[in-house]
């Protein structure tokens, strides 16, 4: 890995090429859960790897961890571009009940592909707020900088994220009963 690095900071048509095939896929999946549309994602990585070509010469990045978790950040601040830029969601405000800050938790019988599933049927705005900071773990203030909004609403966004993905767990667990 340390020679590929060392010839994508010399700009090497072959090492960029194999950066591509080794982590679009990896990198779509990750702007993917911000624009949960092909095109907008496509059109992310596009222009995120040209960002990562044209940067990766200015860092001191020599493992593939580091790499992977810079591109991985470049992939997710491009994603929080094109939301500013299309802005899909009106930031509202709204006080928060700090009892709604609680984790969610499930029962056994939920699987890992469900709640993904049910993440990516959030309203964009709660689905942008909610991965952000519990998938990534940006704090609050660094939410409402990245996002353009205040505080308050990076938290009523995930509240309400929450509130919705219990609601679908509840729904979830219920039909599964049923089935037993």
């Amino acid at each position: 890995m340390r020679k590929l690095i060392h010839a994508l900071k010399k700009k090497k048509p072959k090492a960029q090429e194999s950066l591509f095939s080794t982590y679009a896929d990896y990198l779509f999946r990750v702007s993917f859960r911000y624009l949960k549309n092909r095109e907008e994602c496509e059109e992310v990585i596009s222009q995120s790897f040209l960002n990562i070509f044209d940067a990766i010469g200015k860092t001191d990045i020599e493992e593939e961890v580091q790499l992977k978790a810079w591109m991985k950040k470049i992939v997710i601040n491009q994603s929080l571009m094109s939301i500013r830029k299309d802005i899909r969601f009106a930031p509202t405000l709204e006080l928060i009940d700090e009892r709604e800050e609680s984790e969610i938790t499930s029962d056994e019988l939920l699987l890992e592909k469900d709640l993904i599933n049910m993440v990516f049927t959030l309203p964009h705005g709660y689905r942008t707020v909610f991965s952000l900071y519990a998938i990534e773990g940006y704090k609050h203030n660094e939410i409402a900088e990245k996002l353009g909004i205040t505080v308050g609403t990076s938290k009523s966004q995930l509240s309400k994220a929450r509130r919705l993905l219990k609601e679908m767990i509840n729904k979830t667990e219920m039909s599964y009963e049923a089935v037993r």
